[in-house]
């Protein structure tokens, strides 16, 4: 009975044994299965890696980057992939594609790297939400999303291990609160700048505890400001719309911050003096809002401040003595106040000070008197758009330190001192826009640093000198719309052909000092608004962006790519351009003027040149040429065809001859055209390609050249006579000629009717901002006549008859852009660099109001493309978006299939996609026609049943 007790017992210890295993046997199934699913193991995690591979391939079929290596050696390990960085435990925890030309939709299922520690993504152009997935990274340490255009709204709420967070250059949108304070238990480091997130944040960072770095301007934040702030080190909530005043009890107590950007909102009141309790405070910056009262005198006890921007404010013009003590403060802004008279004396008492920016007040008289010019260390001065008058001063010739001298748009008369020759280390000499008259000195050309020379919209006169060209860093130089006569000096062909020293020098000193208020102003002068490529470069032009692309080019980076004479790759290189219209130059071009290969723009429009236009023209990596108006003759350079990337071609109005360069079918990427008024050039324009999608106006007053019927430009079409026109042809051009002068006549009559509707009494008051003696100063004129006009307020903007006819050149035929049933669109550039469109109404009454109130329809979002589709709030172009959306993964649209156009479904989803990438809102992101037009064909050969002849 025993030995059977102890044989059941022994049998139960078996079984629990058995058991036991069993249930271990199960529990290490589960945990491998669960480790496949969740990928906790180096071989899961590569195959996540491959997955994201296909991923990024199928959405970038071109452009690849470091992602296509992965896997192509089996028995490479995942660690040792480009861009994946592993832990000791041989996990991966980081993976790095930044600038690999990404773009398409997030991956969504990074979550799978279980010790995903580390993700940049950044300076791509990723679209689309931010996936859910992304917020089950909870392993996230570092994630870098920025300089992407992202979209949707922003749920990371769940990633409580983050510590840095970068969204910066996005399209984000929404309120922060649902992330806020979620996030924050570990984040030091949060940019959310640079997007379109709304809402208030006066309370979403108090339980940041760590938090040290914040970055939120250039958002639409309203509201008041976070009273939390102090507790920084650097906090910038700048381009906002925050308002309300600034207490001064925001900074009692400790106050760790060394960086404070409080500028371009709507704060209003004082500025405390109580900003004193932060003693290591490097960087201060409040400009661009409403404050008022006295500068606060406390901030002279500030001694770590560097930087202090005050610029447009309403502060008193009392500058406190104490803001002498700031031994290290090295830039002063107190531009675009309403400072008036005589400069006030304290300035040239700040010794200490490198920049000096008093751009945009009233200042008048002379500079002699201030002690300005005595600043030992001064190198950036601008005292541009005030009042000044008088010569220049020669004793600017005295401050060995100057680097960037910024003048312009002021009363300076007299000639350049050529004293200015003498500064050594000069980059930037800005004159344009005074009245200053006598030659160019010729001591110019001792300045080899020099960058920028702008003397445009002055009277100066004689030749250019040769000296010029002594200046191997010189790559912007204007001249334009002075009184400037003979031949171009073959030495100015040598300009800007070794600028490495300069900017090499430039690298080497690295200034800590944030974007400032001088820099746009002075880069909208600089970067001709109108121009490609130019403008695009204009268009990205906002205060937070300005200190970059000054650094990039102080530096030498290019802004945009370029492409070398007879290829169309493009490289980013530093490039220059040559602005001499609006002179009485004459001569011919000189044949060196190939060897400018570091200019992608020559304006030469406007003047007296004559002869043949050199073949040289065509080796250089032009994107702008305007020759219009001058006294060329011969043929056209069939070279010129090899300049693959030229954008804007402006031949109008000269004497060529010839026939029409076959070779220009090789300009795929023109954009803008225009050869009117070339009454000898003759031949064929091509009926397809980018020459026939230009307005008529780019070949008007060509009798002998065969267009396009459907341009229908009123140039007659002739029958073969060996190039000579016969009396039609002549009966024609007379015709022509009268309807041309018939036409000016009108144009004439129509302005000055606008003139006298400007002026007249009965004009509703809404529009009306003041009335003002106006002194007539347009180039074209020399009237000195005073009259009375109305000063018209147009979306904030104040203008006049007198600012319309400057814009558009009166109305000049250059500047049309299109016409229309009852009027002529011209394009204008205002004042300070802005671009718009002006139209000429030739209609009064109920049609020319009709006309107009249509215009603001198009002008206002409600044309076909912007108006809302069957009823709906939808319009055409997002319901368009929507429905690519759907079908982005190759999927054909149910709405598609349920309508009975299953039938060419895929190809008109095709051409959905075609038509969302040509309405993008970032023009960058448009393809151009070279590109559509590769697409059409793409799709129109994927089947046999469309055949489209492309000739």
């Amino acid at each position: 009975m025993a030995a059977k007790q102890r044989n059941m017992e022994k049998k139960k210890i078996t079984d629990q044994a058995c058991s036991w295993r069993f249930s271990l046997f199960i529990f290490l199934i589960l945990k491998n299965s669960d480790n496949v699913v969740n990928g906790d193991s180096l071989e899961t995690d590569r195959q996540v890696l491959l997955n994201l591979k296909t991923f990024l391939e199928a959405h970038n079929p071109v452009n690849r980057g470091i992602y296509s290596e992965w896997g192509v050696g089996n028995s490479i390990p995942p660690c040792r992939w480009p861009g994946i960085s592993c832990s000791e435990q041989q996990r991966v925890i980081g993976i790095n594609l930044s600038e690999n030309n990404i773009s398409g939709e997030m991956f969504g299922n990074f979550s799978a790297l279980t010790e995903l520690q580390h993700l940049d993504l950044s300076r791509n152009t990723i679209g689309g939400d931010v996936p859910d997935d992304l917020s089950r990274c909870k392993s996230l340490v570092h994630l870098n999303l920025s300089h992407n255009i992202l979209d949707g709204k922003l749920e990371l709420k769940e990633l409580s291990r983050l510590e840095m967070l970068d969204l910066s250059v996005n399209r984000l949108h929404g309120d922060i609160e649902v992330n806020f304070p979620g996030i924050c238990q570990s984040l030091i480091v949060a940019n959310l700048s640079t997007n379109n997130f709304t809402g208030e944040i006066d309370s979403c960072f108090d339980g940041c505890l760590n938090l040290k770095y914040l970055d939120l301007s250039s958002n639409k934040f309203g509201g008041h400001l976070w009273g939390g702030f102090r507790r920084l080190t650097e906090f910038s909530v700048s381009e906002n719309l925050v308002s309300g005043t600034i207490s001064g009890s925001m900074f009692a107590g400790n106050c760790s911050l060394q960086l404070l950007d409080l500028s371009e909102n709507n704060f209003h009141g004082a500025v405390p003096g109580e900003i004193s309790n932060c003693k290591d405070l490097a960087i201060l910056h409040v400009g661009g809002n409403k404050f008022n009262g006295s500068i606060p005198p406390e901030l002279g006890s500030i001694s770590s401040l560097e930087a202090l921007f005050l610029g447009n404010n309403s502060f008193s013009s009392v500058i406190p003595e104490s803001l002498l003590n700031l031994s290290n403060l090295e830039f002063l802004d107190l531009s675009n106040h309403k400072f008036g008279g005589e400069i006030q004396n304290i300035f040239g008492r700040f010794k200490q000070v490198k920049f000096l920016l008093l751009h945009g007040n009233s200042y008048t008289g002379g500079l002699d008197t201030s002690g300005i010019l005595t600043l030992p260390n001064i190198s950036r001065l601008d005292l541009s758009y005030n009042s000044f008058s008088g010569p220049l001063p020669v004793e600017i010739s005295e401050m060995p330190s100057l680097n960037y001298l910024m003048l312009a748009h002021n009363q300076f008369n007299g000639s350049i001192p050529p004293e200015y020759g003498n500064l050594p280390n000069l980059q930037t000499i800005d004159l344009s826009f005074n009245r200053l008259s006598g030659s160019i000195p010729p001591e110019i050309g001792k300045l080899s640093s020099l960058l920028w020379l702008m003397l445009a919209n002055n009277s100066l006169s004689g030749k250019i000198p040769p000296e010029i060209g002594n200046c191997s860093s010189l790559l912007w130089l204007n001249l334009a719309n002075n009184q400037l006569s003979g031949r171009i000096p073959p030495e100015l062909t040598k300009i800007g052909r070794n600028a490495t020293r300069t900017f090499e020098s430039n690298r080497r000193h690295n200034d800590r000092i944030i974007a400032g208020s001088g820099e746009c102003s002075a880069m909208k002068r600089w970067l001709p608004a109108d121009y490609p490529p130019f403008s695009f470069v204009y268009t990205i032009l906002t205060r937070k962006s300005c200190r970059s692309t000054w650094d990039r080019l102080l530096k030498g980076y290019g802004l945009f790519p370029i492409c070398t004479a007879g290829s169309t790759v493009r490289t980013f290189q530093i490039s220059g351009y040559l602005q001499l219209g609006g002179n009485r130059l004459s001569g011919s071009i000189p044949s060196d003027i190939g060897m400018m290969q570091n200019f992608s723009m020559l304006h030469l429009g406007f003047n007296e040149f004559n002869g043949e236009l050199p073949a040289q023209i065509g080796q250089l990596p032009l994107g702008v040429l305007n020759i219009t108006r001058n006294k060329f003759s011969g043929q056209i350079p069939a070279e010129i065809g090899n300049v693959k990337c030229l954008q804007n071609l402006d031949l109008s109005y000269n004497n060529f001859s010839g026939i029409f360069p076959t070779s220009f079918s090789n300009l795929t990427e023109l954009s803008k055209f225009n050869i009117s008024y070339n009454r000898l050039i003759s031949g064929v324009v091509p009926r397809t390609g980018q020459f026939a999608t230009f307005e008529r106006y780019s070949y008007l007053g060509n009798p002998l050249l065969d267009v396009p019927d459907f341009i229908d430009n009123g140039t007659v079409h002739l029958p073969d006579t060996n190039g000579r026109p016969n009396r039609s042809a002549r009966f024609v051009a007379i015709i022509v000629s009268l309807a041309l002068a018939l036409t000016a006549f009108v144009f004439g009559f129509v302005s000055l009717m606008v003139c006298r509707m400007v002026n007249s009494k009965s004009e509703p008051q809404k529009y009306l901002l003041n009335e003002t003696t106006y002194q007539h100063d347009l180039t074209s004129s020399s009237s000195g006549s005073s009259y009375i006009i109305k000063v018209i307020r147009l979306d904030k903007t104040a203008f006049t008859h007198a600012d319309i006819l400057r814009a558009t050149s009166n109305f000049s035929d250059e500047r049309i852009i299109g016409k229309g049933g009852f009027g002529t669109v011209y394009r204008g550039v205002l004042p300070d660099g802005r671009e718009v469109a002006v139209k000429k109404l030739q209609s009064e009454g109920i049609e020319g109001e009709r006309e107009f109130k249509a215009e603001m329809e198009v002008l206002s979002g409600n044309s076909i493309g912007r108006r809302a589709v069957d009823g709906s709030d939808e319009c055409l172009v997002e319901w368009a978006k929507r429905i690519m959306g759907n079908g982005r993964n190759g999927l054909i649209p149910v709405m598609f299939l349920g309508s009975g156009l299953s039938v060419g479904a895929e190809e008109m989803l095709e051409l959905l996609r075609i038509g969302v990438r040509c309405t993008a809102d970032a023009p960058q992101e448009r393809p151009n026609m070279k590109e559509v037009l590769g697409m059409l064909i793409k799709i129109t050969s994927s089947r046999a049943d469309f055949k489209y002849s492309i000739t």
